[in-house]
């Protein structure tokens, strides 16, 4: 029978098939085009219903009164019927022949996409008349139309007909979000993105709180000419191996840190009115050629101790304790030789690869001021980049943002990102922490299963597609596809199945207590007895 157009309503079309010559699936791209005048329209499944009609409930109800007849009791039924007490419409029945199959038949309800005069347009509100034709769109169609391959193919995974997907990593660049409920392979995308950025010469940054990115492929470079000969990961554990001197934190940071463990405002202010006086002397002297001394945790905690660092005692009391519980972190340098150029090691990278910044022992207090430095030292890295008009931006992975960045900070890197050049992923299943400032600047969204209708009608606040959609695509996807719709996509969206990674160590699996056993031992282990456990474990005899 094919495909057939039910009715129109608004921009939904509802379209008639028989799922046994046409197997359907949510989120495939069908093309409606007039048979005379070869006009038509893009639509794209987003649900399915049963077909309901008079005949086929007549059908059913006389089913019903067989059923009945045959257990002696639809004298009743079979005389209402008769009786005239059903509607009019349901006089005429289907023959015996034709009704099984039209007892099945479906109706795919379609979001109305584009207009297919040629190239695919913007639609105007125009809808075909019944003779129509409808078809399922090619890949190669949709590709040809909502993907733009600029020199810089990033490939994400396969469509839904087992076509690999590729976007170009132009159209990356800038806000993109990563969400849906835990378990349903987010981390794992990020990965596939990450890799495949890298691949492409890409410089990578990743704020790991979960040691998830630590096992990835090692960078490898050449010693003599510094070649990157594998793209890679450089793995910096923050109090470990990555340590940086009081100067290059910076204030700010410094002082979000000290406030997070409870420093007052008026004693956070002293202190930083106090650190900018020393840091400008040091500039000074450096200005005159005298190398500035090494300043440490440890020489302002011995400077709150002799009430150096305000007028009052107090005052130098509360700022001494903070400063001792932020040196207890370990990611102050005490010597320069321990401090770390984070802008040196992003020249490793440069030209493909990813710095992990592990901030998995951290405590939550000392992430906030932590990041927020390394986020002032990408800050510096972009505007060398704009300086010598080299563009090697970064691109910089946020895992659980929302735990370790303020709402302030996150604001001020996504509004300035078209700015400074740094491009952000943000990675998360805590979705109502989504700030709208995110979601309205986000150009790409990369959405998995997510069943809740308030994490839905939040993620709707971004623009990009009507809540209708995207209610019905991301309750619906199953464990590693995801729906993504964006720049990449030319706003249109389209459901993917993200590609596996194959011999790489992704880490990041949940670790269990409880370990699973062969069924024989299972069923050993469920025989015994306690008393007969006791024994095994303590050597008791009878």
């Amino acid at each position: 029978m094919g495909i057939e157009v039910y009715q129109v309503k608004g921009d939904v079309m509802e379209l008639i098939f028989d799922p046994t010559e046409e197997d359907l699936r949510v989120g495939e791209t069908l093309c409606v085009r007039e048979r005379d005048s070869g006009n038509g329209l893009i639509v794209q499944v987003i649900s399915f219903r049963s077909l309901n009609y008079p005949s086929l409930v007549r059908d059913l109800l006389r089913l019903a009164l067989n059923g009945e007849r045959g257990n002696g009791n639809g004298s009743n039924t079979g005389e209402s019927i008769q009786g005239g007490e059903l509607p009019p419409e349901f006089i005429e029945a289907l023959s015996e022949q034709t009704m099984p199959r039209e007892r099945n038949l479906k109706v795919a309800i379609c979001k109305i996409r584009k207009l297919a005069n040629g190239e695919w347009d913007q639609w105007d509100g125009w809808i075909p008349h019944r003779d129509v034709e409808v078809t399922r769109t090619a890949d190669s169609e949709l590709f040809e139309n909502c993907i733009e391959l600029l020199g810089n193919p990033i490939e994400l995974g396969y469509t839904l007909r087992g076509e690999p997907f590729k976007v170009d990593g132009r159209h990356l660049e800038k806000i993109n979000i990563i969400t849906g409920v835990k378990g349903c392979g987010k981390s794992h995308l990020a990965k596939v993105i990450l890799l495949e950025l890298m691949q492409l010469g890409a410089p990578c940054i990743v704020f790991d709180i979960n040691r998830e990115y630590v096992h990835l492929p090692k960078l490898e470079v050449d010693a003599i000419t510094g070649r990157v000969i594998r793209p890679g990961i450089v793995h910096l554990k923050a109090g470990v191996n990555l340590k940086f001197g009081l100067r290059q934190f910076g204030i700010q940071p410094l002082i979000t840190m000290l406030t997070k463990f409870g420093l007052p405002e008026v004693s956070a202010m002293h202190l930083e009115n106090r650190l900018f006086g020393l840091f400008e002397e040091m500039r000074a002297m450096e200005q005159q050629g005298r190398k500035s001394p090494f300043l440490t945790i440890e020489h302002l905690i011995q400077m709150a101790e002799h009430n150096e660092l305000a007028e009052s005692e107090i005052v130098n009391t509360a700022i001494r304790s903070r400063l001792e519980a932020v040196r207890n972190t370990r990611v102050f340098a005490r010597t320069p030789s321990e401090a770390i150029d984070l802008k040196g090691e992003y020249n490793r990278i440069r030209y493909g690869g990813a710095l992990i910044i592990d901030i998995s022992d951290l405590t939550p207090l000392a992430r906030f001021g932590f990041v927020q430095a390394v986020i002032e030292i990408i800050k510096e890295i972009c505007e060398r980049e704009l300086s010598k008009s080299t563009n090697r931006f970064p691109f910089a992975f946020f895992e659980e943002a929302h735990l370790y960045v303020t709402r302030n900070t996150i604001g001020t890197i996504v509004t300035r990102s078209r700015h400074i050049g740094i491009t952000c992923f943000f990675i998360t299943n805590m979705i109502g922490s989504l700030d709208e400032t995110v979601l309205r600047q986000a150009d790409n969204l990369f959405i998995m299963n997510t069943p809740f209708e308030d994490d839905v009608r939040h993620l709707a606040k971004c623009a990009l597609t009507d809540l209708e959609t995207m209610s019905s695509f991301v309750k619906r996807l199953r464990r590693h596809h995801a729906l993504v719709i964006g720049n990449a996509t030319k706003q249109y969206p389209v459901i993917i199945r993200v590609k596996p990674l194959e011999g790489i160590n992704t880490a990041g699996e949940t670790q269990y207590f409880f370990q699973a056993h062969r069924a024989n031992g299972a069923q050993a282990i469920g025989r015994r007895s306690p008393q007969e456990m006791m024994r095994k474990l303590f050597g008791q005899t009878q």
